[in-house]
């Protein structure tokens, strides 16, 4: 496993998002129910090069550990903008804002009917230099192709880079792109994900042992099991009962 890094930049073909990336019919008011993807000639199962729907779904084993796939992803805007989301807000009728885009998962444990999964993220290109990023909990992943890169000025990360092996030439991984080893995501079966790669045999042990580091970190004690601390709100209240 690599564990040196080079600061620079990427060829050109690292700096795009891929080709290849599933477009939606219907870009807000949910998930469309067919995705569309541009088939490399090479690589597609119709062979012309012309656009082909993605109907159906993929089996369940499909979603093999160290599998990395991409999902048209929608979750609340909180203060600021979101990680690495597009440029497509949907505000609700209550007047929550979202963000709906395409985020790239890692699958990291697979069951019946959905997996288990961490997400690969750029925080706006900045990775994580970004205010509020905790490096401890990620590692860079990077394309087979090239070399772990970190920014300058960007803080020492909780664990080693990880391989990419990309399925398609068209595809390609931003020099910014980190795992975050702390945030599992449940990803059910029945919706429609599209496989970019998988990380490298070699590199899957490495990606497992920070999960379950991060997951041994959490704070794991129920209320019971912690001190109760009443606010002086409620104390003074309680004297003033009495």
């Amino acid at each position: 496993m690599a564990t040196s890094y080079d600061y620079g930049t990427y060829p050109g073909y690292e700096e795009d998002t891929g080709q290849t990336t599933p477009r939606a019919s219907s870009p807000v008011g949910g998930v469309a129910n067919t995705y569309r993807y541009a088939v490399n000639p090479t690589v597609g199962s119709s062979g012309d090069g012309q656009e082909a729907e993605l109907d159906d779904l993929e089996p369940s084993s499909r979603f093999a550990p160290g599998e990395v796939f991409k999902v048209l992803w929608t979750e609340p805007l909180g203060a600021g903008r979101n990680e690495n989301m597009t440029d497509v807000e949907v505000r609700s009728v209550m007047g929550q804002r979202f963000y709906h885009g395409f985020r790239r998962f890692i699958v990291v444990a697979n069951d019946e009917g959905h997996c288990t999964c961490i997400p690969i993220l750029t925080y706006e290109r900045r990775a994580c230099t970004k205010r509020g990023v905790k490096p401890q909990k990620h590692g860079v992943v990077y394309d087979v192709r090239a070399r772990p890169r970190m920014l300058e000025g960007e803080p020492p990360l909780g664990f080693d880079p990880v391989q990419l092996e990309l399925y398609y030439g068209t595809e390609s991984l931003a020099k910014e792109s980190r795992v975050n080893y702390s945030k599992l995501v449940t990803v059910e079966h029945n919706i429609k994900v599209f496989f970019i790669g998988r990380i490298v045999p070699d590199d899957f042990g490495a990606v497992t042992a920070a999960v379950d580091k991060c997951w041994t970190d959490k704070n794991r004690q129920g209320t019971e099991q912690q001190p109760h601390h009443r606010s002086s709100r409620h104390h003074n209240n309680h004297h003033r009962r009495r």
